[in-house]
């Protein structure tokens, strides 16, 4: 059994705190800060989180070095949106 601990981030100025395991916090804490760096740039904050979202997918999905992402990672990021989604809500 995997060994979980409390994340607390901010997006959007908003905390939200998610159950990680430790070894994947400081790539939480990256990606949260990616993301917010990309919704400081967009202007129509009222859609700031979904394009800064697309944006990261395109850009992730044009890169020439880009990898498929591991079903672990993948079902991380999943659960990631879910919870930033109810947080904003």
């Amino acid at each position: 059994m995997t060994n979980k601990e409390v994340l607390s981030l901010n997006i959007m100025g908003k905390s939200i705190s998610i159950a990680c395991p430790p070894e994947d916090k400081p790539g939480l804490e990256a990606a949260a800060e990616l993301l917010n760096n990309d919704i400081e740039s967009i202007p129509d904050k009222s859609n700031a989180l979904i394009l800064a979202s697309l944006n990261l997918a395109f850009k992730q999905m044009t890169q020439p070095s880009a990898t498929a992402i591991n079903p672990k990672t993948e079902a991380a990021i999943e659960k990631l949106s879910i919870q930033i989604e109810k947080a904003l809500s």
